[in-house]
């Protein structure tokens, strides 16, 4: 799949939706999570930073201060994301889930942490799984992540 050209704008688009406000609510003012779009071989295409400003979501496209989290994504990931008929914060949270579980490198969301648990708890993170209600918290657990513990455990190995 060809990379398409200005994901940033599509993004903002994304996350200033109704569904990606209510979802990103728990999320501190200042918190910065950058995206970096680039191929499975690891060519940048595309980077941004997601933010959140007076309690609204909001895209730059210049680099992040002082990331908590990066997900790069494929072109073709962030295809599937910005085309997600889903409805619901849960499906939509299901549905990125299941692409940073994919085995298929072109369809594949890393995910890097740059923080603790401590300050993803604090910048209110978790309050974004805790949108996603029984449905993300049922497919958690069928992937092994049952508890705060596992939750724990995952997230160091995922540190930077």
């Amino acid at each position: 799949m060809e990379p398409s050209s200005n994901f940033t704008d599509r993004f903002r688009a994304y996350f200033e939706r109704d569904i990606a406000q209510r979802a990103a609510e728990t999320i501190a003012d200042g918190a910065e999570i950058e995206f970096k779009i680039q191929l499975s071989n690891g060519s940048a295409v595309e980077s941004f930073v997601f933010t959140r400003t007076n309690r609204k979501n909001e895209i730059r496209g210049a680099g992040a201060n002082a990331p908590q989290l990066t997900f790069i994504l494929t072109p073709e990931a962030a295809e599937l994301i910005l085309s997600d008929p889903a409805a619901e914060i849960g499906l939509i949270g299901i549905n990125i889930f299941k692409l940073i579980l994919s085995p298929d490198a072109n369809r594949r969301i890393s995910l890097k942490l740059h923080v603790g648990f401590i300050t993803l708890f604090s910048k209110g993170y978790f309050g974004v799984l805790a949108k996603g209600g029984h449905q993300v918290a049922s497919f958690l657990a069928s992937k092994g992540l049952d508890g705060l513990s596992a939750i724990k455990e995952l997230l160091k190995k995922l540190k930077t």
